[in-house]
């Protein structure tokens, strides 16, 4: 049982129980309509047993779990059918009230209607339309309608009126089913977008993964192909990064992989893209080219000594073609 399943065995045993509270009103109605002489008190007895028992059987079937046993666990099909005969056999049998039980034949449709399929509603409907009508000429020569008394038009009334209050429960599931779908679409966007980073970033730090960063390189050259534009491509290594964790261990070396990455992504623009290519290695794609002058400080030397070896450095780049670093020495 998979972890919605309690939930939706519960929503089973709410839907069940309204099957069985709307077979109950009905049945009181016969037999409000038996004691004013529409139909007899038999034919409201037998209905009483068979719609109430029968709809009381699927109850106690989704209470202890039967249902599950089946591919449909809803068991839309059997309580259609059987609520169906029964609506069948008393539009003959109680002809006087042959509408009541046309009538409660269509409510009971629209409700199981929840589960269907467009290829089981189709035959669903070819099979009422054939089934009604063999009823109807079965019945036809002792039709006949309940007299126009006060009582039955207010037992007429109160029909149609419960009838429309099951109408109203089946939009109500509707749209319960709506908004739940709406729900799991939501779920559904922000797992896509979870798998969609997982398959394109790296965990660890946030940065594009290699294999990403290759789709990316891959786009990038197609693009200069096109635009006869350059690009370039960078690749760092962290320096000593093995003494780090030999020293202070992993947990501080991935604190130093991350916060670099942090800085990266501060300072990068908006058209370059930074993915980990490896262990303490990573890249940077620039769609532009690049020329840089480098120079790491000496022990002593002043901060401007320093920029001036690497503006040297740049300049001598630039000199060289552009497009490449130059170390000062």
């Amino acid at each position: 049982m998979n972890s919605r399943q309690p939930q939706l065995q519960a929503q089973r045993v709410k839907t069940t129980t309204m099957t069985v509270v709307s077979s109950l009103l009905q049945a009181l109605l016969i037999c409000l309509f038996a004691s004013g002489g529409s139909t007899t008190w038999t034919v409201a007895g037998w209905f009483f047993v068979l719609s109430v028992g029968s709809t009381s059987l699927f109850l106690l079937a989704v209470l202890r779990g039967w249902n599950l046993r089946f591919k449909d666990r809803w068991l839309p099909w059997a309580q259609l059918l059987c609520n169906y005969l029964i609506q069948l056999i008393f539009i003959v049998a109680a002809p006087r009230l042959w509408m009541v039980f046309l009538a409660s034949s269509l409510v009971s449709f629209n409700y199981a209607m929840l589960g269907f399929t467009p290829q089981q509603f189709r035959w669903t409907w070819l099979g009422f339309g054939a089934t009604t009508a063999l009823a109807l000429w079965l019945g036809r020569a002792r039709f006949a309608y309940p007299e126009l008394t006060d009582f039955n038009i207010v037992l007429m009334w109160l029909f149609f009126f419960l009838a429309v209050r099951r109408l109203s429960l089946i939009g109500m599931q509707f749209s319960m089913l709506r908004a739940e779908l709406s729900q799991r679409n939501k779920q559904l966007t922000l797992s896509l977008a979870r798998i969609q980073e997982l398959a394109s970033h790296d965990d660890l730090t946030g940065a594009f993964n290699r294999r990403h960063f290759m789709e990316l390189l891959q786009d990038e050259r197609e693009r200069s192909h096109r635009t006869r534009q350059p690009y370039s491509v960078a690749l760092f290594d962290l320096d000593h990064f093995k003494t780090i964790n030999d020293r202070f261990g992993h947990g501080a070396g991935d604190a130093v992989l991350r916060d670099f990455c942090t800085l990266v992504h501060a300072h990068m623009r908006v058209t370059d893209r930074f993915a980990r290519w490896g262990g303490e290695e990573f890249v940077l794609l620039m769609p532009v080219t690049t020329s840089a002058g480098v120079a790491t400080s000496l022990r002593g030397e002043p901060v401007e000594a320093l920029v001036a070896r690497a503006d040297a450095a740049l300049y001598r780049a630039k000199g060289a073609g552009r497009n490449c670093f130059v170390t000062a020495p």
